[in-house]
């Protein structure tokens, strides 16, 4: 299946079978979006420690004010770009000679709806303040808008990289951010005081500002005059998107709203614990799926169709190597971990981790790359809006059945019925049956492995005492025996892929 295959399998000199084994796993699960696969981790990482930081330099009150201010800003930079940034995964490819010209649209696009979004904050602060019942935000007005003006028209930076081909430089861009926002933030907090971090954040998204417009300036990001007869196509293609965009993050978080107006705030607590791990799936899931958008648009750009499927294959080959161990890896030390991270209070919500962790396998499909890259955005907001009503009578229904756990069930059903529906249009677009559009062998064997690897770490149950020990060691003990069994059935997997991979390209 994967391109990379067959030349680590004969390559490697003096390295032992197993050696390579381990190398040509590496590059599976990884592939070309490897870099920014990293740059999300560390992104996560930062995310997870800068508030560990902040509340031991800040009051209870100024760390309020600083997860709203954010909230605030973030909110506003998902939802202001439109899709414009979006649709630079579908024309750059595609582009040609009118790249130039479709980056210099959305960039423009953006910095002009950057500058009316900080008007129109900067203005309406005093009501927003009232509505979230932070009176400090009514003062910070101008660093929340300058921040959000200057984020919104930055957005387009690391996309046009990724579009590019420049996969390490998009990479960089996103953990150099990062780190400088989460450095700046703390160091202005610890020395200057609490008002001083938000225009640190400022400075750093005008440096990011800067640096857009600098690639642009070098020639490292394609630039031309903006063309009314490309800018309709592309809000043909962005608006849309937008529109499914929106309803999907309905989507994503109406179980949450439904439990929390159902129940009292202890049970929500249960819940929320009980998800706490899913966040991680978009680490891996959305660079991916972001490379995968690229390459589908160069294969047909190319009239390569067998090439385009491959990259599929590909693509949700390296999602399943890693989200299947992390599906049975997570049940596996769930319910050590969660009494330990969340005290025994939250043991309660164990059963509901396990039984939350069956939605992970379902990510594996990064179908919505496929649609995306096929200009289907119209058919999204069509389907995001009927999935939407189905979760909405779903939930209801399970949380009347079954309380919370049938909110969590339903949640999970609903998610797999559209996954379902995705995979049918997808086969569409790639012009192959649903039979053949997944490797299926390759998913039962990978699935096989991370199953398998689990029988050693059970038994270090019956020889170490829990707590900490056990679970640092049931990690290790795991991921070692998974990618071992992995590296030792590589070899039939090049035998059993290839008759699938080229009876692909027969047909």
């Amino acid at each position: 299946m994967s391109g990379h295959r067959y030349p680590l399998a004969k390559g490697g000199g003096g390295m032992s079978s197993l050696a390579r084994r381990w190398r040509l796993l590496s590059v599976q699960a990884f592939g070309r979006s490897g870099p920014l696969v990293l740059s999300r981790v560390a992104s996560a990482a930062l995310t997870f420690g800068l508030p560990l930081v902040l509340v031991r330099v800040l009051d209870p009150h100024s760390f309020g004010t600083y997860k709203q201010f954010f909230l605030v800003a973030q909110t506003l930079l998902l939802v202001g770009q439109l899709g414009l940034t979006q649709s630079l995964y579908y024309f750059l490819p595609r582009g040609a000679a009118q790249r130039g010209a479709y980056v210099a649209q959305v960039v423009a696009l953006l910095a002009g709806l950057g500058a009316l979004l900080g008007i129109a904050i900067w203005t309406l602060s005093p009501l927003l303040s009232r509505w979230l019942a932070s009176p400090d935000l009514v003062g910070l007005r101008i660093p929340l808008a300058v921040y959000s003006a200057a984020m919104l028209a930055a957005a387009p930076l690391e996309a046009t990289l990724v579009c590019e081909g420049h996969l390490r430089k998009a990479a960089f861009a996103y953990t150099a951010s990062d780190v400088l926002r989460a450095a700046a933030i703390v160091l202005a907090a610890a020395v200057f005081g609490d008002t001083w971090l938000f225009w640190a954040a400022c400075l750093v998204a005008i440096l990011r500002v800067g640096t857009l417009w600098s690639l642009l300036g070098s020639g490292l990001a394609p630039r031309a005059a903006p063309r009314w007869s490309l800018l309709r196509p592309q809000l043909a293609y962005a608006l849309p998107f937008a529109g499914s965009s929106l309803l999907y993050v309905v989507h994503k978080y109406l179980p949450q709203y439904v439990v929390s107006a159902c129940f009292d705030p202890a049970t929500f607590a249960l819940f929320a614990v009980a998800s706490f791990h899913l966040p991680v799936i978009d680490i891996i899931y959305t660079p991916t799926s972001e490379v995968l958008m690229v390459e589908l648009g160069r294969r047909e750009s190319m009239r390569d169709l067998p090439g385009a499927v491959r990259h599929w294959q590909d693509s949700i080959e390296r999602l399943a190597t890693l989200l299947f161990p992390a599906a049975v890896g997570s049940w596996l030390v769930g319910p050590i971990l969660l009494p330990m991270l969340f005290t025994a209070d939250y043991a309660p919500a164990v059963p509901l981790f396990m039984l939350a962790t069956a939605e992970i396998p379902l990510w594996i499909f990064p179908c919505d790359a496929v649609l995306r890259a096929s200009g289907d955005t119209r058919f999204l907001f069509r389907f995001n809006a009927v999935r939407l009503l189905v979760t909405a009578v779903l939930v209801l229904a399970g949380i009347r059945l079954l309380g919370i756990q049938g909110a969590i069930g339903a949640a999970i059903v609903a998610e797999s019925l559209g996954c379902a529906v995705l995979l049918s249009r997808a086969g569409r677009y790639l012009r192959v049956s649903t039979r053949d559009l997944v490797d299926w062998r390759a998913l039962v064997r990978i699935a096989t492995c991370a199953a398998l690897a689990v029988v050693p770490a059970l038994a270090l149950r019956f020889v170490l005492p829990g707590g900490p020990q056990l679970l640092i060691a049931s990690v290790l003990v795991y991921s070692a025996a998974y990618f071992t069994v992995r590296a030792v059935l590589g070899r039939s997997a090049v035998a059993t892929t290839a008759p699938f991979t080229a009876g692909l390209i027969e047909k």
